[in-house]
C-alpha cells in the first residue's frame, strides 16, 4: 500500500512491553511508523521471537514495507543487578566492582576488565552521565571512586568510561548468539553499537558470513573515535545511526548538535543511510505532549536530511506510544512541507555529488535526478534487485515523488527507512518489457498519480545487479508500453 501522504523522512520505533501486542503494533504502522527496533539488551529470545513474528504477520497483512532492525548490545557497560536502587550523594565514596558477585556493599559492573581499563584520576558516568565518578584508586578488581554528581541508579543501567581505551572485543558471546539469531530469522538489519573503527563493523560482517547470510550492518557513531574514523566506517557499513545518548555523555552535550551535521551531511555525501537517534521526544514517556524543544530538535533533524529519526523509551516503555508516533509522524510532515513547497522548493540537496559507486552508475542517477527537475517529472522510478538504485537517487534529496520497485522482499522492506523511498514490490518479471508491465500494474494502485504525470525511469542491465545505466522520461500512461530497455 503506497500512501500519498508518506514522509520522506522515515520513522524507526524502538518496540518493547508498551508496544509489542499485535494491535499495537498495527496501529503504530498506521500512524506512521516505517520500521521497529528490537533492543536486545534486553528481553529474552523467546521475547524476540515473538515481536519479529508479530511484525512479519502484521506487514504482511497490511501489505507494507516495514524494516526490522536488531539492535546487538556490543561492548555497551553496564551495571549489574542491585538489590535495591542505590542513591550515590555528593562527596561520598563508593566501591565499584569487576564483575558481578563482588564483596557486600560494592556496586557490581557487568563487565570483568573494568578495574583494568580504569586508572586514578578517570571519570566514571552513570545513568547516562546523570551521576559523575572520579576513580581514586584501584585494588584488584575494585575501583574506589568519589561522587562528584549524585543521582540514583539501578540495575542494568548504563556505565561510560571517557577517559578509558575500553579493552572489550566489539562482539561478546551474547552479540554472537544474537548474531545467529538475526540470521535464523532473516531480519533486515543490524545495528551494531560502540563501533569505533571499520574493522568492528568487518568483524561483523565475517559472523555473519559464518551463517551464509547478507544483513544490512547500522554503524552506531557513539564514541569521538568514532567521529575520527568517519570515513573509513562508511566506507565499511551499510548505514549508520547517530546516538546522541552516549556521544553527549562521551563528549559533553554541547559537541552533539556540529557532530549530528557533520554525520548526515557526510553520509548523504556518500549515499549511506543514516538515522538519528535518543531522546527526541524523551518527555512523552511519562506526558502526552512534547516540549517545544523536542519539536524542535525533530525538525532539525530533517532540515539536516536525516534518512530517519527514531523513538526510543517513547514507545518502548512510555505512557503515550501511539501519540508519540503520531506526533513525530506531524513534526516530520510539517517540517517536510516547508522545504518543498513553491518556489523555496529543493532541488537537489546542497548539490551533494553521492561518492559511493562506478562512475557510470552515478553519472546515470544523477542524470536521472537532474532530468526529474528539469522536466518537472512527478516522480522517479527505481527499478532495484538489492534497494541500491533508490538509495543512490535517495541521497540526493530531489523533491519529486521516488519510487523504488522490486519483486524481491527483502529488498522491498529494507527500502522502508531509506529517505523518500515508497517501496512497491512487484510480481516477478521475466523480460524487461515485463518489468515495465509489472511496473504499470503496481502503479495503476497509486490513485493519486494521473495517466500524464511524467515519471524518470532509471534501469540498467537486465538480471544484473548494480548496473544502473539508463534514464528515460515517459508518462505513467506509456509506461506498459514502453519500448523494450534493459533493467537491473
Amino acid at each position: 500500500m503506497i500512501s500519498r501522504h508518506h514522509t520522506r523522512a522515515k520513522i524507526l520505533a524502538t518496540l518493547g512491553p508498551a508496544s509489542a501486542g499485535p494491535g499495537k503494533i498495527r496501529d503504530l504502522v498506521r500512524s506512521g511508523v516505517d520500521g521497529f527496533r528490537i533492543n536486545l539488551s534486553h528481553g529474552d529470545p523467546e521475547e524476540r521471537l515473538l515481536w519479529v513474528e508479530r511484525i512479519k504477520r502484521v506487514r504482511s497483512e497490511m501489505n507494507r514495507a516495514v524494516a526490522i532492525l536488531l539492535d546487538l548490545r556490543g561492548p555497551r557497560l553496564r551495571l549489574g543487578p542491585l538489590p535495591e536502587p542505590i542513591e550515590l550523594k555528593p562527596r561520598t565514596e563508593v566501591w565499584l566492582n569487576s564483575g558481578i558477585g563482588g564483596p557486600e556493599g560494592s556496586i557490581p559492573v557487568d563487565y570483568p576488565k573494568f578495574a583494568s581499563d580504569l586508572a586514578p584520576g578517570h571519570r566514571v558516568l552513570l545513568r547516562d552521565g546523570r551521576a559523575k565518578l572520579k576513580v581514586l584508586e584501584i585494588q584488584g578488581s575494585r575501583v574506589r571512586c568519589r561522587v562528584q554528581h549524585g543521582a540514583w541508579i539501578h540495575s542494568n543501567q548504563g556505565v561510560n568510561l571517557p577517559d578509558s581505551s575500553v579493552s572489550a572485543p566489539i562482539l561478546s558471546a551474547k552479540d554472537k548468539e544474537d548474531i545467529a539469531f538475526a540470521a535464523k530469522h532473516q531480519v533486515d538489519f543490524l545495528a551494531l553499537s560502540f563501533v569505533r573503527r571499520a574493522e568492528d563493523v568487518e568483524t561483523l560482517r565475517r559472523e555473519l558470513l559464518k551463517h551464509e547470510v547478507f544483513i544490512p550492518i547500522i554503524a552506531k557513531i557513539e564514541h569521538p573515535e568514532a567521529l575520527k574514523n568517519l570515513d573509513q566506517i562508511l566506507e565499511a557499513t551499510d548505514g549508520v545511526m547517530v546516538a546522541r545518548g552516549d556521544l553527549a555523555v562521551e563528549m559533553g552535550h554541547e559537541a552533539v548538535p556540529t557532530a549530528q551535521k557533520k554525520i548526515i551531511r557526510r553520509c548523504m555525501e556518500r549515499a549511506v543511510p543514516v538515522i538519528t537517534a535518543t531522546q527526541m521526544l524523551e518527555s512523552m514517556i511519562e506526558d502526552p505532549q512534547p516540549t517545544r524543544a523536542e519539536v524542535s530538535d525533530v525538525a532539525n533533524a530533517v532540515l539536516d536530511g536525516t534518512d530517519a529519526v527514531m523513538l526510543s523509551g517513547e514507545t518502548a516503555v512510555g505512557a503515550h506510544p501511539l501519540e508519540a508516533v503520531r506526533i513525530m509522524h506531524r513534526i516530520v510532515s510539517k517540517t517536510e512541507q516547508q522545504i518543498f513547497r513553491g518556489p523555496r522548493r529543493r532541488q537537489l540537496a546542497r548539490g551533494c555529488v553521492p561518492l559511493t559507486g562506478s562512475s557510470v552508475e552515478m553519472a546515470t542517477v544523477n542524470a536521472a535526478a537532474t532530468a526529474a527537475v528539469q522536466s518537472q517529472a512527478r516522480m522517479i522510478l527505481a527499478f532495484t534487485e538489492s534497494g541500491r538504485s533508490a538509495r543512490l537517487v535517495s541521497s540526493f534529496r530531489a523533491g519529486q515523488h521516488l519510487f523504488g520497485l522490486t519483486s524481491k522482499e527483502k529488498a522491498f522492506h529494507r527500502m522502508a527507512l531509506i529517505w523518500g523511498v515508497h517501496p512497491a514490490l512487484t510480481r516477478s518479471f521475466a523480460s524487461a518489457t515485463d518489468m515495465y508491465q509489472a511496473a504499470a500494474e503496481t502503479l495503476a494502485t497509486v490513485k493519486w498519480l494521473k495517466p500524464t504525470d511524467l515519471l524518470v525511469s532509471l534501469t540498467g542491465t537486465f538480471a544484473v545487479s548494480g548496473t544502473s545505466n539508463t534514464v528515460r522520461i515517459l508518462t505513467l500512461s506509456n509506461l506498459a508500453t514502453a519500448a523494450d530497455t534493459k533493467a537491473s
